[in-house]
């Protein structure tokens, strides 16, 4: 992953994708809350959020963000659909230039997907409910129904969130995931607990989905272990702020 400053704040960006003419993207780190909860704050955050589109050259006017339920929902990002909050939906996919997308994540994965080929780009929340709803595979399926993307010509990155060696998981979400390819590679029991590999699930979905094993960039950045950089709701409880993914497509 890519870090650096944008007037005074901090950025992280996959390293192939950063360098893709056409497209804009980065993750907030701390202190910079951009969770779309509703409190007194709520007005504080919305500042960040719109300040992160104007860092990457997009419409803080048009920026769409999702207000997350841990379910497949998605978006689709046109000229008629309304901007801003995006109820009840973990992903959306837009090919319209100028208009930000944004995801936010407190140890959850978030995924992003590019077609540099018909300029079209999505983002997900890939939650551990979202993965075992194969949500990221849906994702990818979205690209190429509504936009005739091909998978092999897509770009994809997997973002910080909670490592394999980090999540600790309970017996439910292990039966949860039956209908994951591979189920058994995606959990390790370790002196007497059981952990889900996030990262490795949801790239195993992209390239199901027929994204090249080399397209998808894995952060590998355990956001439990980096908290001093990434809210956890692990590390610290319900109510820990959110950083988020923005991206969207440039003029370039």
């Amino acid at each position: 992953m890519h870090v650096f400053q944008a007037h005074n704040r901090r950025y992280v960006q996959f390293e192939r994708l950063r360098n893709e003419p056409g497209l804009a993207h980065a993750f907030s780190t701390r202190p910079g809350d951009v969770s779309p909860r509703e409190d007194g704050q709520a007005g504080e955050r919305a500042a960040r959020r719109r300040q992160m589109a104007v860092d990457f050259g997009l419409d803080p006017g048009e920026l769409c963000y999702c207000v997350q339920v841990h379910e497949t929902g998605l978006a689709i990002i046109d000229g008629a659909q309304p901007r801003g909050r995006l109820e009840g939906v973990d992903a959306a996919i837009t090919a319209l230039p100028g208009v930000p997308l944004m995801v936010f994540s407190a140890d959850c994965p978030l995924i992003l997907v590019f077609d540099p080929m018909r300029r079209v780009v999505g983002l997900g929340h890939a939650s551990w409910r979202c993965t075992v709803a194969s949500a990221t595979r849906r994702l990818v399926e979205g690209l190429c129904g509504r936009f005739s993307s091909r998978p092999g010509d897509l770009l994809a990155g997997i973002g910080p969130a909670a490592g394999p060696c980090c999540y600790e998981v309970q017996a439910d979400v292990f039966e949860a995931a039956a209908q994951l390819p591979g189920r058994a590679e995606l959990f390790e029991r370790r002196g007497g607990r059981l952990y889900f590999d996030l990262w490795r699930a949801n790239r195993a979905q992209l390239i199901e989905a027929g994204v090249s094993p080399e397209n998808v960039e894995t952060a590998e950045i355990c956001t439990m272990c980096r908290n001093d950089w990434f809210y956890s709701l692990r590390r610290e409880g319900s109510g820990c702020g959110h950083f988020g993914l923005i991206a969207g497509l440039t003029g370039s």
